[in-house]
Order: structure tokens, then C-alpha cells, then sequence
């Protein structure tokens, strides 16, 4: 039986170990850690301090801070129930429930609720269409990012919801950019898109409020416009701020009616929202480029390294032992 030296074992071992976990790195642990988390449970304030709207606690236009509340909770059970609906993998699909309400005074009820449900792929984040997916109640088709753009997300157009509109817009790269924490800094990208003025909606208030003479109550027509602007973790996928320059108007369809401004505000998560994020994210996005670049790269350089030099001890062990030999 033919004999090794202790080293060439050693390094032939190395180079087998080295190898192997390169491979799994590339192979085994990105595609199992670039991936929405079924459990996800995150709340993401929006703010301005200067926003304008129509006050419907006193029938009338009014002025002053707004916020805006997001919360996205994950629940694992309904993915599976998803999963077996769409005929796939349930580790495959995350399901999340969303509500977003905006006040400007925390009592009830709000200026604005949105709720919805849907599911996603967990490999792009990008919705399915499954037959649970609801808004406000009502079943209803989601296209486009809704909670995060793909993973490793690259320089071009994206198709995003708007749910006002209920219907997916576009958004494109404009730059590379830098957001700064408390601790750390983030590269992003810079996304924008704009939603032409709209009709969303009918809503009913008093005539009076059009600049005529106050009959009653008008059923009055909803006209959206948005210019939305989302800064982007690229590796991860992750909006880590979003700003939306949003204006909203009431017009009502008789002579002589002006039209009333409904909402104007640039909300933006606040300082607070996008330093956590910045922190949570610095961290996941590292991780990810490490593990999916220059460490597998590295442990395989390493890896067949070590292999020619255990077998280059093995063969030099096995000429010195043919010589003692003869």
C-alpha cells in the first residue's frame, strides 16, 4: 500500500475542504440567504411637516405635519396554504399582509388607509398571482415591486404598484448615490417615476366647498398625481427610503366649480426610518457580496493551491521513498 507524507495529506485535505466550501458558499448558501424572509415583521415611517390636505374632521381645507404608517408582516401558515393554491415549493413563497394609514392628528379615523394582501416570490420579491391577493378587501392582481426590488438589482427600469392607481408604473435608475447613517454609509441607486394627473375616485363633500352655493352633499371627482423616488440597496434589493411628492384633487363637474386642492405633501421616511435601515441593511448587503464574490473565489484559489502542494509533497515523498529503496 502506497504511503503519504503527513504534510501532503494535510494539504490535500485543506485543498478538498477549501474547495468544498467554496462551492457551497456559491452554490448552497447564496441561493438559501438571497431570499425574502417568510416571517418578516417591519414598520417604515413616512413624514411631512408642511403638508396641505382637506381636513375631513372639519369639512374644509386644512394645513399642518402629516404621517404616514407602513407595516408588512410576514405569516408563514398562509404561504404554505399559497404554495399548494400556485402548485409550488412553499419554500418558494412568502405571503405578507400590508397596511399603510396617514393623519394628521392620530384620532380615528384616518386621513388615509390602505390594506392589502398578497404574495410573493421569495427568490425576486416580485408578487404571483395567486388567488388570496386582495386590497382594501377586494380581490385584485398585483404587478410590479411592492415591498423591495429584485435582488441584486441592476441600473435599468423597474415596474412598480401603485396601489391609488391599482395598477403598476415605472421606475428608472438615475444614479449611484451614497446614504449616510449614524454609523455606516450605503451605497444605493436611485429610482424615480411619476404618475400623470389621474382620476382614482369619486368622494362625496359639500357643494360649498367648489366656490358655490352650498345644497348638500356632491359626489365629487378624485384626480391622483405622483412623483415617487425610491433609493435602492442594490445587493439585497431593499428600499431603504422612499420619498413621494404626491397631489390630490377634488373637481366637480358644474359651471363655475373651482377645483379643490384634496392633498399636496413630499413624504419621505423619516431620519429615524432610513437610519435603521441603513443599519440593517449595511450588514445583509455585505454578507451577500462576500459570500456570492470574492470568498468562493478565494476559498477555490486556496483550495487547488493546496492540492498541488499535497501533491507535490506526495510525489517527492514518493521519490524519496523509491531511492531509499535502491
Amino acid at each position: 500500500m502506497r504511503k503519504f507524507s503527513r504534510g501532503a495529506v494535510v494539504f490535500i485535505t485543506l485543498g478538498a475542504f477549501f474547495i468544498t466550501l467554496g462551492l457551497s458558499f456559491k452554490f448552497y448558501a447564496v441561493p438559501r440567504l438571497s431570499v425574502v424572509p417568510q416571517d418578516q415583521n417591519s414598520r417604515q415611517v413616512l413624514a411631512d411637516d408642511n403638508a396641505s390636505f382637506f381636513d375631513a374632521d372639519n369639512a374644509a381645507p386644512g394645513s399642518g405635519p402629516i404621517k404616514t404608517e407602513v407595516i408588512v408582516i410576514g405569516d408563514p401558515a398562509l404561504a404554505k396554504e399559497a404554495a399548494a393554491d400556485l402548485g409550488v415549493s412553499a419554500k418558494t413563497v412568502a405571503v405578507f399582509e400590508y397596511g399603510k394609514s396617514t393623519d394628521n392628528n392620530n384620532e380615528a379615523p384616518p386621513m388615509d388607509f390602505l390594506s392589502q394582501k398578497f404574495a410573493v416570490d421569495r427568490h425576486t420579491g416580485l408578487p404571483l398571482d395567486w388567488s388570496g391577493s386582495e386590497q382594501n378587501g377586494e380581490p385584485i392582481t398585483f404587478k410590479g415591486a411592492m415591498i423591495k426590488l429584485p435582488f441584486n438589482t441592476e441600473k435599468k427600469s423597474y415596474e412598480y404598484w401603485d396601489a391609488t392607481i391599482r395598477q403598476p408604473t415605472t421606475v428608472d435608475f438615475v444614479e449611484e448615490t451614497e446614504l449616510k447613517g449614524p454609523k455606516d454609509s450605503l451605497k444605493v441607486y436611485k429610482f424615480e417615476g411619476s404618475v400623470p394627473e389621474t382620476d382614482f375616485g369619486i368622494r362625496e363633500v359639500p357643494r360649498g366647498l367648489f366656490g358655490l352655493e352650498d345644497t348638500g352633499a356632491v359626489e365629487a371627482r378624485r384626480t391622483y398625481q405622483n412623483t415617487r423616488t425610491i433609493w435602492v440597496e442594490p445587493v439585497t434589493g431593499a428600499m431603504i427610503k422612499v420619498q413621494e411628492a404626491q397631489k390630490q384633487f377634488m373637481y366637480l363637474d358644474e359651471p363655475g366649480a373651482t377645483p379643490v386642492m384634496a392633498m399636496d405633501t413630499t413624504s419621505a421616511f423619516t431620519d429615524e426610518t432610513v437610519d435603521k435601515n441603513i443599519e440593517d441593511y449595511a450588514t445583509k448587503s455585505a454578507l451577500l457580496s462576500a459570500i456570492s464574490g470574492p470568498v468562493p473565489v478565494v476559498l477555490s484559489i486556496l483550495g487547488v493551491l493546496s492540492l498541488l502542494v499535497g501533491i507535490g509533497l506526495a510525489i517527492g515523498f514518493g521519490r524519496k521513498a523509491k531511492d531509499q529503496v535502491a
